[in-house]
């Protein structure tokens, strides 16, 4: 009868949430035969043990993708392709750093049009036929609910960068065991409505417009906002939604202006946000405007709006809150010949690098191992340092302890950070 002997030497290879150990003894008398057999169940095993989804081990030797979905064809094709561009500056950062546990990154890229079942598709390719260990995306709340539906079913940890309906974290805290591979970095609804409260009540606002894309978030942060700016005594003087495929600009513009709001709240990240400020500054030069981020933080477009009134824009970060976000702005301009918008492009590089540190601290980019990484750890970003509550929400805000974002104000040498204080 062959023994193996105790030997202090011990190889540990982990997988799926568990350590699979072996103990090797004097192998060298043992027939080659036995020890080919031994060899090969002990590696099926070490690349079997984990039911959640793809192993690293089992990776090798290529690289690992990320599916990142977003709209590249479209009305919001502007937004979609800073998404993919800040995605892939996110990418390069991380194999420069060595990649993960010395495998490459790369992504694979699904254009999800802004429409539902186009967006659910391209994840279900993504996952299927590109074989991607994880998915970014989408952009707009109502592909992302769509998208969620194939993460789950394919157990695919999925990283939400800039959708922001409440849907999304009540899914996972209604249903945790379905929706628990899922996580939003961006900001939700309550949230982003507590940071524009804050803004609104520093800059001594009392009533205010709200105009926007007629799609689903747009609505949902109105009502939202609304109750949330009622706490700093701030009402909502006038409020309407055009359509985002074939806008009517002018009824609405008079009819905020006449209003007679302090300020103009203008929730579309699209191009039609441009053109609907130049509008509104026809009829009222003198109102204040505050875009919820988007188009309207890009430089190259500022440059054409009349700055009459104050044009303020909201940001995840911006250049000079942190020497992080100072040189994520210098490479991505370096990369793409602008800046960043700091909305749709920031959050995006947030998703991945947050999705890389815990591929890397898990040792794994199995689902059951990365998500209990992401539920505990802390993940810093060019926005700040990510934390995730029990809905796996990112924890942002105007308290202590939260990622606060930034407010900018357009000027005619540029943009420069006004709230919160620095």
């Amino acid at each position: 009868m062959l023994r193996l002997k105790p030997h202090p030497s011990v190889d540990r290879s982990r997988s799926g949430g568990r350590t699979v150990t072996a103990r090797f003894g004097s192998l060298h008398r043992l027939p080659l035969v036995l020890l080919i057999g031994t060899a090969a169940v002990f590696l099926s095993t070490i690349l079997c043990v984990s039911p959640g989804g793809p192993a690293l081990a089992a990776s090798l030797p290529g690289t690992l993708k990320i599916g990142v979905l977003a709209p590249l064809s479209g009305p919001y094709a502007a937004g979609g392709t800073s998404f993919v561009q800040a995605a892939t500056l996110a990418v390069e950062q991380a194999n420069a750093e060595g990649g993960v546990s010395g495998r490459r990154v790369e992504i694979a890229v699904g254009d999800s049009q802004g429409r539902v079942d186009v967006a659910k598709a391209e994840a279900l390719r993504l996952v299927s036929r590109e074989k991607v260990s994880a998915l970014v995306g989408a952009y707009l709340s109502e592909e992302t609910i769509g998208v969620m539906e194939v993460a789950a079913a394919h157990r695919t940890v999925l990283i939400v960068p800039v959708a922001a309906t409440a849907e999304i974290t009540d899914k996972v805290r209604r249903d945790h065991a379905r929706y628990r591979y899922v996580f939003r970095v961006g900001y939700s609804l309550p949230q982003w409505a507590e940071m524009i409260s804050a803004f609104l009540s520093d800059r001594k606002v009392r009533r205010y417009g709200f105009v926007g894309a007629g799609i689903r978030w747009n609505h949902e942060l109105a009502g939202t906002l609304e109750r949330m700016a009622a706490a700093h005594g701030i009402t909502p003087a006038y409020s309407a939604f055009y359509s985002a495929g074939n806008p009517a600009f002018d009824p609405i513009a008079v009819a905020a202006a006449a209003a007679s709001p302090d300020i103009v709240i203008l929730g579309d990240p699209g191009r039609n946000s441009v053109s609907f400020l130049k509008r509104l500054r026809e009829v009222a030069p003198a109102l204040p405007v505050l875009s919820v981020g988007g188009a309207l933080g890009d430089a190259r477009l500022a440059a054409s709006i009349p700055l009459s009134a104050p044009v303020y824009v909201q940001a995840a970060a911006w250049r000079g809150v942190s020497p992080d976000a100072t040189a994520y702005v210098e490479r991505y301009e370096q990369r793409y010949g602008a800046p960043p918008v700091g909305y749709s492009d920031t959050l995006p590089y947030d998703a991945v690098t947050v999705l890389v540190a815990a591929w890397r601290t898990a040792g794994s980019v199995d689902s059951a191992v990365v998500v209990p990484v992401l539920e505990f750890d802390a993940f810093p970003g060019v926005a700040g340092t990510y934390r995730f509550d029990a809905a796996h929400q990112a924890r942002w805000g105007a308290g202590p302890g939260t990622l606060h974002g930034t407010f900018v104000r357009w000027e005619r040498d540029g943009a420069r950070i006004v709230f919160p204080p620095r």
